[in-house]
């Protein structure tokens, strides 16, 4: 994400992906992933840093991770728009035929009561 490369982002989805962020529908599918935030790396550069990795576990063909992150979105005039100061995401992950692995699900929210964006 915060090389702004769109596609290699998208090419860690499975085709089957859900994303599912605070306070919007779930996304399900790669292109309907792909129709609401090809947009957005158009017009913000995004930043996320991982605060913290509390878990990484893998299972036969299933993988989860949870970690804390930081979002902030910086428009095309240079402005930062705080995302997620403090957010909370949990992924699931499948193994592929070739011994890659895609996410499944991206769940993802805040700890605060207040959003600058969705």
């Amino acid at each position: 994400m915060n090389n702004g490369d769109f596609e290699g982002w998208l090419s860690l989805w499975n085709q089957d992906g859900v994303q599912m962020m605070p306070f919007i529908p779930a996304r399900e599918g790669i292109e309907e992933i792909r129709a609401v935030m090809e947009p957005v790396f158009k017009k913000y550069t995004v930043e996320l840093s991982i605060n913290e990795i509390q878990d990484v576990i893998a299972y036969h063909d299933s993988g989860l991770t949870r970690c804390k992150y930081t979002l902030t979105l910086i428009d095309q005039k240079g402005r930062r728009i705080q995302g997620d100061p403090d957010g909370k995401t949990l992924t699931l992950y499948t193994r592929q035929p070739d011994g890659s692995w895609k996410i499944i699900y991206d769940c993802s929210n805040t700890s605060s009561r207040k959003r600058s964006f969705t």
